[in-house]
């Protein structure tokens, strides 16, 4: 299993864009190749909003970074300089055992 984990930098958007965004983000739970997703603020920094996605292996994830419904909110994000900071693990854990 494949966690992918996005911390966005959003102190320097307005917060009707970040909610924008943050709600794209979470609508791409509706994808196939996403096994599991989230999206939430930090609880001690709240002006970073973090992504957490799992993917059943590398071959899904990758999928996702090309899907059609990922690269506009990809694009959107570089658009308005908003810093991010990636992070991909494997894990032996089985997706069926995700709540």
């Amino acid at each position: 299993m494949i966690w992918h984990i996005v911390r966005f930098d959003m102190g320097g958007i307005d917060e009707s864009v970040r909610e924008d965004i943050e709600a794209e983000l979470a609508g791409l739970a509706a994808l196939d190749e996403v096994a599991w997703l989230r999206v939430a603020r930090d609880v001690e920094e709240p002006a970073f909003t973090g992504l957490i996605t799992v993917f059943a292996d590398a071959r899904a994830l990758d999928a996702y970074r090309r899907h059609p419904r990922h690269l506009p909110v990809v694009e959107r994000i570089r658009s308005l300089g908003i810093p991010a900071t990636r992070l991909d693990v494997a894990t032996p854990d089985d997706p069926a055992d995700l709540p």
